[in-house]
């Protein structure tokens, strides 16, 4: 989809739905969306998930304002959401791409503000046998090798391995990454206070003019903003994170669907049911049949 002489998708590169094993991670092998496309994959962005490149074997170009970075495996790229970026790939490419759910991570991590930083990097790091750069990959290996795999308790070791990673890479060293800076500027700033607020409200009640009003800007300017860096109206971004909310809770047997709509400060469980269908194409009863919760 393009807005804004951008193009967005909420799905891998063409694609418009993405299935997060636990409404948390995707792993898709890199270089076969290359080879579909002639070895070149447009610049484009996400307005909901955290993207690790990992670049095992091969060379590519990774394109970014309008400019090329070399890149050679074995070496990984991160790249938040929001991030323009495509590739050009230079000789056949074996790796990874890891895709983590936004919303998901922030609601993981909000406890360690600084931890969050790690999901807005974007940036390269060559992988060096002996430094951290090698722990990280490592772990990065393992959340593959576990998303693949059919063991038991597989769901609950993946969230694990996430939240391990993320904290690596928050870790890692600044000597050994390549940052890439993006243009700052008040909109993105404005966005990402917003995305904080509806995290630390209570209830999908309160209303865009109440977030304007917070972050003492006009609607109009909120909506503006919202739909050049998310790609999306304030309504629909807080619609997006109730409804990841409500699936979080949803795992949860112990809690009735009626529980869960006034939990999330819904009035009408009918209400609640349409946007939750709306969002993920299921009824929250679908939804839990489908996750093994009744």
């Amino acid at each position: 989809m393009a807005e804004n002489n951008r193009t967005f998708f909420e799905g891998l590169y063409g694609l418009d739905r993405i299935e997060f094993a636990k409404g948390l991670i995707y792993v898709y092998p890199f270089g076969v969306i290359g080879k579909e496309n002639n070895n070149n994959v447009k610049s484009h962005a996400h307005n909901n998930q955290f993207q690790i490149f990992v670049v095992i074997e091969g060379e590519t170009n990774l394109l970014y304002n309008n400019e090329k970075l070399h890149i050679k495996g074995p070496s990984f790229i991160t790249v938040p959401k929001n991030t323009d970026h495509g590739f050009e790939h230079l000789t056949e490419v074996k790796g990874w791409i890891i895709s983590l759910s936004d919303n998901v991570l922030e609601h993981m991590i909000k406890r360690e503000a600084e931890v969050i930083e790690a999901i807005e990097m974007f940036q390269v790091t060559t992988i060096v046998a002996g430094e951290y750069s090698e722990v990280v990959f490592n772990t990065m290996q393992n959340c593959i090798k576990e998303y693949n795999s059919a063991e038991l308790g597989r769901l609950l070791m993946l969230e694990y391995l996430v939240g391990q990673l993320i904290v690596q890479l928050r870790r890692l060293p600044q000597s050994l990454q390549y940052t890439i800076h993006n243009a700052d500027n008040s909109s993105i700033i404005y966005y990402r206070r917003f995305t904080q607020l509806i995290r630390e409200s209570s209830s999908y009640k309160k209303s865009v003019e109440e977030y304007a009003s917070d972050l003492k800007i006009a609607g109009g300017r909120l909506s503006r903003i919202c739909n050049y860096v998310g790609f999306k109206s304030p309504r629909e971004i807080i619609m997006d994170y109730y409804v990841t909310q409500a699936q979080l809770l949803l795992s949860n047997v112990e809690k009735s669907i009626a529980e869960v709509c006034y939990t999330l400060g819904f009035e009408d469980p009918s209400y609640f049911s349409r946007i939750f269908k709306r969002k993920t194409g299921l009824t929250p009863n679908e939804f839990r049949k489908k996750i093994g919760t009744k």
